[in-house]
């Protein structure tokens, strides 16, 4: 297979962003119906605002050419409050509405899978010769899984724990998170070697979210109830969020003791928050 890759999707502008324009046209649709609910019943007229002195004076506008408007009392807030509100709302309605066009025009005129078909409908010889901007989700899946790298060492001596996929791992928890991302059919590579500043770091899991073709780091600590441990392990983590890693978006931490073990419940969890 080529070396040559096309953009794996850490880029933002290459992401698919149908889903995101999709959410918030959602969003926008709901809010429109329940601002122009809530326009329904508003006070009729406008507010008009005043410095006076070190505060401010509201004045309710009711007329077309009123430019004063009638002084509302202290005890009357709430109708400046409403006012204001709708305000707002007018002009929150406009804007979103002339937005939701735009969205909607976009969502029906273009195919998602356009652009990243032109790569994947090429000859097969071409396709050696072509840095693609995008490509389908099968072929930048068959890329990332083609890539190698040396095992991590292991001493002699020490217990074998061999995952469903036959990958020699650590203890019989990373047998259960393996075992699980293969049931999800989440691709991974294990103690795949990442550069942390100038520094090698050997993650448990490096895991792809294939949707989003994001790479998140799954790193285990096992034995917390160790001082030593648990102390080593604090600049580990720092390490990793110095270097961009952020807990709940491209990190998942795990942690265990003797008497608090990770539960299967769980790892179904986190795998079914940040990789399927």
């Amino acid at each position: 297979m080529s070396k040559i890759k096309g953009i794996g999707g850490d880029e933002d502008w290459a992401k698919d962003v149908r889903p995101a324009l999709e959410e918030r046209f959602q969003l926008l649709e709901s809010e429109v119906r329940k601002r122009n609910g809530a326009l329904k019943s508003a006070p009729e007229g406008t507010l008009r605002v005043i410095k006076h002195g070190n505060s401010y004076q509201f004045y309710h506008r009711t007329e077309p050419g009123d430019t004063s408007g009638k002084y509302i009392k202290k005890q009357n807030i709430k109708l400046a409050q409403e006012l204001a509100q709708k305000a707002y709302d007018k002009k929150f309605v406009e804007l979103a509405s002339k937005e939701m066009l735009l969205i909607g025009k976009y969502l029906k005129e273009t195919a998602p899978e356009d652009i990243k078909h032109i790569y994947n409908n090429m000859h097969e010889h071409k396709k050696l010769l072509v840095h693609p901007v995008m490509q389908d989700d099968d072929t930048f899946l068959i890329q990332w899984k083609s890539v190698t790298y040396e095992p991590g060492f292991f001493k002699e001596g020490i217990p074998t724990y061999i995952t469903a996929n036959g990958e020699r791992v650590r203890s019989k928890i990373e047998v259960n998170i393996a075992n699980m991302l293969e049931f999800y059919g989440v691709p991974y590579r294990y103690e795949y070697p990442l550069m942390l500043g100038n520094k090698e770091k050997r993650p448990d899991f490096v895991c792809l979210n294939v949707s989003k073709r994001k790479e998140i780091i799954w790193e285990h600590f096992g034995m917390m109830d160790y001082a030593e441990y648990a102390i080593s392990n604090v600049a580990k983590i720092n390490a990793y969020m110095e270097n961009g890693y952020i807990p709940g978006d491209n990190l998942i931490m795990t942690f265990e003791t003797a008497e608090n073990p990770l539960s299967t419940i769980l790892i179904r969890e986190l795998i079914e928050s940040y990789l399927v």
